[in-house]
This record gives C-alpha cells, structure tokens and sequence, in this order.
C-alpha cells in the first residue's frame, strides 16, 4: 500500500507552534502537578470455589 511517511512529532510541535502565534501567546510549557498517591491498600479478595483439593 504506498502512502506518505509522516513524522508525528513534528506535525504535533508545528501545530502547536502555529496555535500559540495564532492566540498570540508566548508560554513555556509547565509540568502538571504530581498527583497524590494513595496510602492505603487493597487487600485482593480471596477466590472461593466451591470445590475440595484433590486428595494424593
């Protein structure tokens, strides 16, 4: 199938440029905040069947 190759990251860095100058904005981009991690754990919940083990 021929196609065209297109570096992503590129396009994705153009476009954001071409926003910012479209908005008039000249921000650097910042770092979102580090969300809080949970202190306490689930215990999993134990699988019951309803089953006896296998006897030797």
């Amino acid at each position: 199938m021929p196609g065209q190759i297109v570096d992503l990251m590129a396009a994705l860095n153009e476009s954001v440029q071409q926003a910012r100058a479209s908005r008039g904005e000249d921000a650097d981009v910042h770092e979102l905040p580090k969300k809080k991690k949970k202190t306490a754990k689930k215990q999993p919940a134990k699988k019951t069947s309803g089953r006896r083990p296998r006897s030797a």
